[in-house]
């Protein structure tokens, strides 16, 4: 069986994961919708034959697929998952999933109801790195985490307007909290507290510099997710370290290292985490079996009520209980 696939955006991500999918046997891309067409029509020099549609809905109507990659800014997304869900279309969705809880819970629904396949572009769970940390926490109690996402601003224009990207909790650090979601458990309050002010010379810039969120897991581990867009090139720390008695596991998308007493090990990454996403998609669409998937839509939207919840807490000054999905 050939899954015939379509893209719903053409940027830099859903080039990566057409990359991805040329290495597969058995996939074929064959129609693409951008709005900005010339993107949108560099995508057949790479799959000959696929389809350039000049709206999302002229794809989901006619393109033929039986798998979609939603590779859309968070405010881009409109009815484009719950019309492709209703044509029986599989999803491959990038994250975040909406820049509201209410437009994720509607596009869930119809997902639900449709009864359709549906992966999240959660990466960080696809590392070889990531597997061995479960596998060392199956026997190690964790009290507390800490995790940062602390780099620069990206150059795109809707990054730095909250109302289009949800702010940086939502929009880029939301890997940090799903993969602390994912080693942890469910997270049931959060405490934000954000600092505005030094990027006032930046156009259109209406979100926080900073942030800190404490957060609360249901097991009763306690753990603060720090964000910041403030730093130059270069002076970046993306990860997540857990510590438990004795013990100090510090993770990023490069290497795991362990520390106990006197000893330090430090597991690198070896795999592609996007290839495996894709290829475990690509299986679970041809067989209709989603067990292989670490990131269906229902477990991202676990997640997105946490970051969610984070700007609810920012915006009320309070802490915020995390909503039952």
């Amino acid at each position: 069986m050939v899954v015939r696939v379509g893209f719903i955006g053409a940027g830099g991500i859903a080039q990566m994961h057409m990359r991805n999918l040329q290495r597969l046997t058995g996939v074929s891309v064959v129609a693409v919708h951008d709005i900005d067409r010339a993107r949108a029509e560099s995508v057949v020099s790479l799959f000959p034959g696929c389809q350039v549609f000049d709206s999302y809905r002229e794809l989901i109507e006619r393109g033929g697929v039986d798998a979609l990659w939603i590779c859309l800014p968070p405010f881009a997304h409109e009815s484009q998952e719950i019309e492709a869900a209703r044509a029986g279309i599989h999803l491959f969705v990038e994250k975040p999933l909406a820049t509201t809880e209410e437009r994720a819970r509607a596009i869930f629904a119809a997902i639900k109801e449709a009864g359709v396949i549906a992966a999240v572009g959660y990466n960080w769970r696809w590392l070889d790195i990531t597997a061995k940390a479960r596998e060392i926490l199956q026997g190690t109690p964790i009290a507390m985490a800490l995790g940062y996402w602390l780099g620069g601003m990206p150059g795109v224009p809707w990054w730095r307007r909250k109302d289009q990207s949800g702010g940086q909790i939502v929009e880029q650090t939301t890997h940090i909290f799903d993969l602390a979601r994912y080693l942890l458990g469910e997270v049931t309050e959060v405490h934000a507290y954000g600092f505005r002010g030094l990027m006032q010379d930046v156009p259109d810039y209406d979100t926080e510099d900073a942030s800190c969120v404490s957060l609360r897991f249901r097991n009763g581990t306690i753990a603060n997710i720090a964000s910041t867009d403030l730093l130059p090139p270069g002076a970046g720390k993306i990860g997540l370290d857990l510590i438990g008695r004795d013990v100090r596991l510090e993770l990023t998308n490069r290497a795991l290292t362990v520390y106990r007493a006197h000893e330090r090990t430090t597991y690198d990454s070896h795999n592609d985490p996007y290839y495996d996403e894709a290829v475990a998609f690509i299986e679970a669409v041809r067989t209709g079996d989603a067990s292989g998937l670490r990131s269906t839509y229902e477990d991202a939207l676990r997640t997105h009520l946490v970051t969610v919840s984070a700007n609810r807490s920012l915006e009320q000054g309070r802490p915020v209980s995390v909503p039952a999905l």
